[in-house]
């Protein structure tokens, strides 16, 4: 259990950089700060994933609630207007604590109170649970529902659109604000007494989204207050739901039961990574085409093929769910397309993008990462294979509209204006990092898939093509990237010239299970990569000699964009690199008792600031390595579970 003690939690500026994260597995998120003062226009506790309309939407900004005693009210929020903090519940707070949910706990006087905040798994229904702990007062609860109803991108403000009536429901109210969308059921698990009060607050801020260059100020409604007594040894539950309530009491019941039981599923010596393993569920989501797929990163990201491929093994096959991820594998099969797997699933239509070249080439890995966990081949060649063999015959056909095959054997993609591999950005409508041509980690990648695909194919005209097809490019992979300057592999290269930037995606061609690489130049990669790009957080993506090297990630959206993938530390990385020094190493066991000790940050620790219980997207290239991007990503966890799992994890 992770707890932020009183004298963080009453110090604003430290107790919000602390957040938290609680998921309902069909894609809806509620999330905030440890005080529950929101910074992020991404911060809700009912942020709902939804089939009408399509998308993510946060109905279901906070709670305003409020004790009340002695004709003294003692308020329990915290909220940031222009220039000031109010109202100051923070002043209140005795702890927050992270274990199975997340909690907040208060002292008022000799009362103490705790707040409990959860999802219903596979429902669009937050609870908030108040319990009087200490205390012989018996004070009346206030609650303030404030409501936000817009995508998650967005920020409202107050219009004449809205309709502020609600509706009598059995201990609640209902209200659906606007036309279109989904009405909001609120209630209570006791007898409770609504006073309408149809309010506007005006210009709360969101200090993130000020500072990440957007707005950052909105106005959220209030349609009215529940007010019951609050009694100890009588919890009072509060609910807000996409749904019909039904009894509060049982729902809950039942949730904190489901969670106990995938908690006591997640297995380790070590406590930090069984706690990871029990988060990392996080990610899996059944979306609104009760699709199983995986959320690549909270709070913005979707579902990206990409990303649920190499972040697939960690949650899933390493953590004991395998069942859910031969789900997903069988599922992404059913979507290849002309050599392709769909990079993105739009969250607002059933569009698909096939536009990366790589995730239909790490599909392959996440077989052969199932394979390796005692997975079952026959569900392999029966549902899995028939995608394999399509994405081979449409490489070697040339009928791949991204990419093609030059007579050297390698791997072409792309042009002058495409992003087609991991290293993605965009800034100042244009390219970061230019990577078109024969990238280095998209022909490692390429010849594993087919080396893996003759392991599973019979002997006939397709694998003597993929046959010929892996020699022709392992013959000639070192003499096109081989950097003579510095020891290692050139990041791109194209007919007439090669990007010599040290970068770490040529640690895949080391790490992957079938690599081209004799063990000499396999130790000259990883040192190469070890002394210009190794951090205790994971690898740089650029050497900091470069002079494009850029340490820091703030600024407005070009600004960070353009420094996404020159210098930052990405922690997914330090899954291959593990591998890949462990392949090379003489003294393996001294090589794992090394990288458990240099990496124990991502493995054995979670942040001190940012998000609570999880592994961000990336941190700053230098010391002392700010967290920085989402607060929770899927394949910084995933690889931090399969690392583990390499050293010796149960």
């Amino acid at each position: 259990m992770i707890r932020v003690p009183r004298d963080e939690c009453v110090n604003t500026e430290a107790a919000t950089r602390k957040e938290w994260l609680d998921t309902n597995g069909i894609g809806g998120y509620a999330s905030s700060t440890a005080i529950n003062c929101h910074t992020r226009k991404y911060h809700g506790l009912l942020v709902a994933s939804l089939k009408e309309p399509r998308g993510k939407f946060v109905l279901l900004s906070k709670v305003e609630a409020s004790l009340v005693h002695d004709d003294l009210e003692f308020h329990l929020s915290t909220n940031k207007y222009p220039g000031v903090y109010h109202p100051t519940g923070h002043q209140f707070v005795e702890k927050f604590e992270q274990g199975l949910y997340p909690s907040i706990t208060y002292r008022i006087g000799d009362a103490l109170i705790r707040k409990s905040m959860m999802m219903a798994y596979g429902r669009n229904t937050t609870l908030l649970c108040y319990e009087l702990l200490e205390g012989k007062v018996k004070p009346m609860l206030r609650i303030r529902p404030m409501l936000a109803y817009r995508d998650i991108h967005s920020l409202i403000r107050e219009n004449m659109f809205l309709r502020p009536k609600s509706y009598p429901e059995k201990n609640g109210r209902k209200i659906q604000p606007y036309e279109g969308m989904p009405c909001l059921f609120m209630g209570t698990n006791r007898t409770s007494e609504f006073f309408p009060g149809p309010k506007w607050s005006l210009n709360v801020e969101y200090l993130i989204e000020r500072d990440r260059g957007f707005d950052y100020q909105e106005d959220l409604f209030c349609p009215g207050m529940f007010e019951l007594k609050l009694q100890k040894g009588k919890p009072v539950i509060f609910a807000a739901s996409t749904e019909p309530l039904g009894n509060l009491e049982r729902i809950r019941k039942k949730e904190v039961e489901r969670r106990e039981a995938a908690f006591d599923t997640c297995k380790d010596r070590s406590k930090s990574v069984r706690w990871l393993k029990y988060y990392s569920d996080q990610f899996l989501i059944r979306n609104a085409s009760d699709f199983a797929s995986v959320v690549a990163g909270y709070h913005w990201f979707g579902e990206w093929g990409r990303d649920t491929m190499i972040a697939l093994p960690g949650l899933t096959f390493h953590a004991g769910r395998r069942e859910f991820g031969e789900e997903v594998l069988a599922a992404y099969a059913k979507l290849e397309r002309d050599g392709l797997l769909p990079n993105y699933l739009d969250q607002r239509s059933e569009h698909l993008a096939y536009n990366s070249i790589d995730a239909s080439l790490w599909f392959f890995w996440a077989v052969q990462e199932y394979l390796k966990s005692k997975g079952n081949k026959q569900f392999v060649m029966d549902h899995i294979y028939p995608a394999l063999r399509s994405i081979v015959a449409a490489h070697l056909d040339g009928r791949v509209s991204l990419c093609g095959i030059g007579e050297d054997g390698l791997l072409y993609a792309g042009n002058e204006s495409t992003q087609l591999t991991w290293m993605d950005a965009q800034a100042y409508g244009g390219p970061v990092t230019p990577r078109h041509g024969a990238a280095v980690e998209i022909n490692a990648l390429w010849y594993n898939a087919l080396r893996f695909f003759l392991q599973l194919a019979p002997n006939d005209e397709l694998a003597d093509r993929a046959n010929r097809a892996a020699d022709t490019l392992a013959d000639n992979f070192i003499d096109r990237f081989w950097n003579h300057d510095d020891n290692c592999l050139s990041d791109v290269v194209n007919e007439h010239d090669r990007d010599q930037c040290i970068r770490p995606n040529q640690v895949f061609a080391v790490s992957m299970p079938h690599t081209m690489l004799d063990t000499g130049k396999m130790r000259a990669v990883v040192s190469t990569v070890q002394s210009h790009l190794l951090t205790p957080y994971g690898l740089r993506t650029l050497s900091p000699r470069n002079p494009l090297y850029s340490p820091f990630y703030r600024g407005n959206s070009d600004e960070r964009d353009s420094a996404y993938h020159q210098g930052m530390v990405w922690p997914w990385l330090a899954g291959h690199f593990g591998e890949a020094l462990i392949r090379q190493a003489e003294d393996k066991t001294g090589t794992k008792a090394f990288l458990r000790k240099y990496f124990k940050p991502i493995l054995r620790s979670f942040p001190d600031d940012f998000g609570i219980c999880s592994v961000p997207e990336l941190y700053t290239g230098n010391p002392p390595h700010l967290p920085k991007g989402t607060i929770a990503q899927a394949w910084s966890v995933a690889e931090a579970i399969r690392l583990n799992k390499i050293l010796g994890g149960k």
